[in-house]
């Protein structure tokens, strides 16, 4: 008798477990939720946020933090979502972190497939160190006004897209272009004017180095104002815009790519998600 009842019992026991395992297996979710997780090393510091996977797609938000003294490039379409198996990379555009800068981005992929209720790996790649200490290219002077509203200096394509000229103030706006196969950076504060009694003035629009990937564009302005009339009616005379070094061709040096599991919040996503 004793023998049936813990057969019974036994038989009881396991229906009881195979019966739970098969609710816990059946629980649809409408969205999954992942942790919050950080990594870093020498050059970065990276904070994934918020990841969720909803019927359109999942996404979450990434902050970098730059602990180096160069820039940071961070071009998302060589990340890389591993989900059962598949490899899906994001499109997102280029990123750029300043030296000992802190910046943040959301990572977005789209599709209905992602709501999993486990682990997945994300490979974190695409992260470049530029410098700035760099030889720039050689480019010839531009008049103001101008002879040709267009000059071409290495990858960089520029056009001026309009001036004033003042006695007090000048001004003038440069459309750009980079088709190079390396890094482009124009520093605006290494550009000058030369006035005709010789004299030189620094552009006073001393704005943060502008950095182009390939096939990007963007503006830039200078200015002067003030100048001595001794040196010349800057709204009479011809000024001579000098670049000196202010545009630079950098090959990146790439950081090596960090592999980082999201896991799966499942507490969330049961309160949350369901």
């Amino acid at each position: 008798m004793k023998k049936r009842t813990l057969s019974i019992i036994l038989a009881l026991t396991i229906a009881t477990s195979a019966f739970s395992q098969k609710k816990e297996k059946v629980i649809k979710y409408q969205k999954t939720f992942y942790k919050n997780q950080t990594i870093e090393n020498a050059d970065l510091k990276i904070t994934i946020d918020d990841a969720v996977a909803t019927p359109t797609g999942m996404k979450f938000k990434i902050n970098i933090i730059n602990k180096s003294n160069d820039y940071i490039l961070f071009k998302p379409t060589e990340c890389e979502f591993r989900i059962k198996g598949n490899a899906v990379k994001p499109i997102e555009k280029l990123l750029i972190i300043r030296p000992n800068d802190r910046e943040s981005k959301t990572i977005d992929i789209k599709g209905g497939t992602y709501i999993l209720p486990e682990n997945f790996e994300f490979l974190m790649a695409g992260f470049y160190k530029v410098t700035l200490d760099a030889k720039g290219n050689v480019t010839n002077d531009f008049k103001l006004p101008a002879s040709s509203n267009e000059f071409k200096t290495g990858g960089f394509s520029v056009t001026l897209s309009g001036f004033k000229k003042e006695t007090a103030k000048t001004d003038a706006k440069f459309n750009v272009a980079y088709n190079g196969d390396k890094i482009g950076i124009i520093e605006t504060n290494k550009i000058a004017a030369k006035m005709p009694d010789g004299k030189e003035f620094a552009n006073y629009l001393t704005d943060k180095p502008i950095i182009f990937d390939k096939g990007t564009t963007d503006e830039f302005k200078i200015a002067w104002k003030d100048i001595p009339i001794d040196s010349g009616d800057m709204q009479k005379v011809e000024m001579i815009v000098l670049w000196r070094e202010a545009f630079k061709e950098v090959s990146p040096i790439k950081i090596p790519s960090i592999n980082l599991t999201i896991l799966f919040d499942k507490e969330t996503s049961f309160d949350k998600g369901r």
